[in-house]
């Protein structure tokens, strides 16, 4: 019978991360990383590590009530056997149970001898996950970022939208799109920029690229189920659909093809496989991602990919974006990343 993790000692280090250029977005503009690294070890002489980076815009809680919540309950659970049972009070913190999840995880497979990945999907052996490439904001570097994305064998590429006005944005993608390989990804994330009838439109000038454009990501300025209903059944492209749809609304009726999943706030890695189940029961693709994490943060998300194990390109490929990742994230060769 396997010793059972005692903790014995916690620490909790802050960190605030500086990005190389600030990811701006339709609805914010990110210039630095802010959360904590929480390191846990037991009296069986384990230690594992996890990452809290809470943001609010995706659905967490604040730092604050992150801080406050994790050094209760560290307090709290010190001296006491680490199980599933003491994560029961985190619903109201998913950053906070990402992290103290992850360290239970890793403290099992460390325990077992074994990956992750395979803590969470029993019936891997090996696993190799595809990732893409974030670009940032579409603008006159895109297409040599882009062209080097591919050098590195990137096949799949990430552009946020609508921080221009649509028409100079969709000339520069066609430019783009003429520029790049015929067999590379294009994603567009517009993170709630336009209006239904700007949405459809663009779709109907894109038909021509329909091969190229993997997905658009968050078009419509305000969710609405049925807008998203009829401008899915007017397009080949995948709509996605991320912050807007939260972690605990239904599948039942869900409009588009592809959900975007982000540990962090599905609290933990546990749930986003769960709801990664629920989606492909009803037909529904996943994609999982990062919250630009440093690389503990990452480590857990790409065990978590691998674990889903279904040949989508994820968004992880985030540590680039980072001046420090306080720990070295998973390599990546070719736009994948191998266990």
């Amino acid at each position: 019978m396997a010793d059972k993790f005692i903790i014995k000692h916690y620490k909790i280090t802050p960190y605030k991360i500086k990005l190389k250029q600030a990811l701006q977005t339709a609805s914010s503009c990110l210039s630095f990383r802010q959360g904590f690294i929480i390191k846990i070890s037991t009296r069986n002489a384990y230690t594992a590590w996890g990452e809290c980076a809470p943001m609010s815009a995706i659905g967490t809680e604040s730092l604050l009530q992150a801080e406050q919540f994790l050094q209760q309950k560290l307090t709290a659970i010190t001296g006491r056997e680490f199980t599933e049972d003491l994560l029961q009070d985190t619903q109201d913190f998913p950053a906070c149970r990402f992290a103290l999840e992850s360290i239970l995880l890793s403290l099992k497979a460390q325990q077992s001898n074994k990956a992750l990945f395979q803590i969470l999907n029993p019936e891997l052996k090996k696993a190799k996950l595809k990732v893409n490439a974030m670009l940032g904001a579409l603008d006159k570097n895109t297409v040599v970022q882009a062209k080097q994305a591919e050098v590195q064998g990137f096949h799949c590429l990430k552009i946020k939208l609508g921080l221009k006005s649509l028409t100079v944005e969709l000339t520069q993608l066609k430019s783009l799109l003429k520029q790049l390989s015929a067999n590379t990804l294009i994603r567009l994330d517009a993170n709630k920029s336009w209006t239904i009838e700007e949405s459809e439109w663009l779709l109907q000038q894109l038909k021509p690229y329909k091969k190229q454009i993997d997905s658009i990501e968050e078009p419509l300025k305000i969710f609405d189920n049925k807008a998203y209903h009829y401008l899915q059944s007017k397009t080949t492209i995948a709509l996605a659909l991320d912050e807007s749809f939260s972690s605990s609304e239904s599948l039942e009726h869900f409009p588009v093809q592809r959900l975007i999943l982000k540990p962090a706030a599905q609290g933990g890695l546990v749930n986003t496989l769960q709801r990664v189940q629920q989606a492909q029961q009803r037909g529904i693709e996943c994609i999982i991602t990062s919250s630009i994490e440093s690389g503990y943060g990452l480590w857990a998300i790409s065990h978590c990919c691998a674990a889903v194990n279904n040949q989508q390109y994820h968004g992880i490929a985030t540590a680039s974006w980072l001046q420090d990742t306080l720990i070295t994230p998973p390599e990546i060769n070719n736009g994948c990343i191998t266990f």
